[in-house]
């Protein structure tokens, strides 16, 4: 991949986990995995994307983090070597990254595009309890007992993740840290095992972020007892591998003003952050490779919030489409079941006309006629009788609006009842106030139209079919005629020989004419009725190809559609799975590759 193709694949897919940031974060439920989509989004941003595109190792991150009142400035003060760092009392009084470097002249690492994502640089030294997105380079000078271990450093100030303040800028220290090259952990004696702090650190460390942990304001007497009590509580207890832990005890304003009592706390320091460290390409190729690595590992845990949410959009699926089998099965009962569809009784006289013998045969026919005679009127009088007259079937069209009002009110009522459990139940609901029953209604008349033209034409199709086949096959229509002749002159010999010639064949010659032509009627009206049957199942379906099928999927698209939230995340959902494997594929050829570069 070139690099212009590896610049938007790494800035399209830390949008995509930054738009999912902000998705969760307007779930409060869901702050935890917020913080996780940041710390992915920033380390796609900070941390891989300028290692593909060839940036300078050099300087390598050391950010220094820990909960508030912690010791935070104080440490990034015996890392830089300069007092430049406000070291105050108040818990919670750095509120945004701040940078140490003894680089002179610009700095290259900042320039880079999307560099801590939407913190700004300040253009001045400001207070480091200024409280907005924003983060400022300080210039130290360079020290000379650092020249040897870290000569090409950076060493960030962040804010802290406990105070009550703390939700509105964990974003900028999530930032930071997704760029650390090493990681300095910060704990007091007497908050070393705090709730918020410890998860923190574990993101990190699963992130694949080196880390040195600093034990601060113990007496000294009780430093080796506590660092062991920390280790077995807390590092041991962590993912990844083995974290060094330093103990540095309570220093009076004094002790902190005077080098040459600082070193023998900040010269173990300084040499733990440099094994890590050294050599700078090797250490930013490992902290870009585990990066890599996380991402890919935590990819489930990382979309598990969106998934939630597809969870909710298959209920609307599951729902729409229950709504839509007894929309179908409604239509089934109600119209298809009662309709008798009189062009197939139609269709019948013609056939059984085609069946009655042509020209000169037709003498033949009208005799066979005269004699079924009483045996017609007697149907006709016994069917008078004892059938009930047939209720008529509701049009066509009422029964579908009926339908359809039903099914929107099936909807709309889940809607309203679910619409405190989850955002999209709650957007659907909105929907039908305001106006989705009106739109699916407009959509219903554009299918009914459409199913309109085609159910016409396939039922007159379907009822001519019947007797255009015969028409249309001479030979076979000549052979049903003479088999169909030949059954009644057998008949009605049948009864002369039966009885002889006598007063009794006036009732047996009529009676095996008649029982004939029922036989054949009966055939012809299983094949129509069959045919009929066959006209139902297929208006049925073309009834679902134009009306219940696209109004089906038009509503459950409807909540993911029109810019709406949902629509934006199955956008990132079908991205971010094949975006993390291509960044990971790019990564390992990088690695691989002399010097570390792409």
């Amino acid at each position: 991949m070139d690099q212009l193709g590896t610049r938007a694949l790494v800035s399209q897919l830390a949008e995509d986990l930054g738009w999912l940031e902000e998705h969760c974060r307007r779930q409060p439920e869901h702050a935890a995995q917020a913080a996780q989509l940041r710390l992915a989004a920033a380390l796609v941003r900070n941390c891989i994307g300028p290692f593909l595109e060839g940036q300078s190792p050099a300087p390598l991150h050391v950010v220094v983090v820990g909960g508030a009142g912690a010791g935070k400035s104080t440490v990034a003060n015996l890392l830089s070597g300069d007092a430049a760092a406000e070291a105050n009392p108040q818990a919670g009084f750095t509120r945004h990254p701040i940078a140490y470097s003894s680089q002179a002249g610009p700095i290259p690492w900042a320039g880079h595009l999307g560099f801590l994502g939407p913190l700004q640089r300040l253009p001045q030294s400001s207070p480091a309890n200024l409280d907005a997105d924003v983060y400022q380079v300080r210039h130290v000078s360079p020290d000379p007992l650092a020249a040897g271990l870290l000569k090409d450093f950076v060493v960030w100030d962040c804010p802290d993740m406990t105070t009550w303040a703390a939700t509105g800028y964990i974003p900028r220290l999530l930032e930071v840290a997704a760029l650390a090259d090493v990681i300095v952990y910060v704990a007091s004696d007497e908050r070393y095992n705090d709730e918020v702090p410890t998860q923190f650190l574990y993101l990190l460390l699963w992130a694949g972020k080196p880390v040195v942990a600093c034990l601060l304001k113990m007496k000294e007497g009780d430093a080796q007892a506590l660092a062991a009590h920390f280790q077995r509580e807390v590092l041991d207890r962590l993912p990844g591998k083995a974290v060094a832990c330093l103990t540095i005890p309570y220093l009076t304003p004094e002790q902190l003003a005077d080098p040459s009592q600082l070193a023998r706390y900040r010269i173990p320091l300084l040499n733990q952050v440099a094994v890590l460290g050294e050599p700078p390409a090797a250490a930013r190729r490992r902290v870009v490779l585990w990066g890599s690595q996380y991402l890919s590992a935590a990819q489930e845990k990382l979309l598990g919030v969106a998934r939630q949410d597809l969870s909710a959009l298959r209920s609307w699926r599951e729902l729409v489409q229950t709504g839509q089998a007894e929309f179908d099965d409604r239509y089934r009962r109600e119209y298809l079941g009662s309709e008798k569809f009189r062009r197939f009784d139609e269709a019948l006289v013609r056939l059984l006309d085609l069946l009655e013998l042509p020209g000169v045969g037709r003498v033949v026919s009208n005799i066979l006629w005269v004699l079924r005679t009483p045996y017609r009127l007697l149907r006709e009088l016994v069917t008078k009788t004892l059938t009930r007259p047939e209720a008529a079937s509701q049009p066509e069209r009422n029964v579908l609006e009926e339908a359809l009002a039903a099914w929107l009110n099936l909807l709309r009522k889940e809607a309203s009842r679910r619409a405190a459990t989850h955002p999209l139940w709650a957007h659907i609901d909105e929907g039908f106030e305001a106006g989705l029953t009106d739109k699916a209604r407009e959509r219903f008349q554009q299918g009914y139209r459409s199913f309109q033209l085609g159910q016409t034409e396939e039922m007159e199709h379907t009822a001519r079919a019947i007797y255009e086949e015969l028409e249309k096959n001479p030979a076979l229509l000549n052979t049903l005629r003479g088999g169909k002749l030949a059954i009644d002159v057998a008949a009605i010999t049948s009864a002369f020989l039966v009885g002889h010639i006598g007063l009794q064949d006036f009732i047996l010659v009529p009676l095996a004419a008649s029982v004939t032509h029922q036989l054949v009627e009966l055939l012809g009206k299983q094949y129509v009725d069959n045919q009929r049957e066959q006209a139902r199942q297929r208006q049925q379906a073309l009834m679902a190809r134009a009306i219940s099928g696209p109004l089906a999927e038009w509503l459950i698209q409807w909540p993911t559609t029109g810019g709406s939230t949902f629509e934006r995340l199955q956008l990132a959902l079908r991205r971010i799975p094949n975006a993390i494997q291509q960044l990971d594929a790019e990564v390992r050829k990088a690695v691989a590759a002399p010097q570390g570069g792409p």
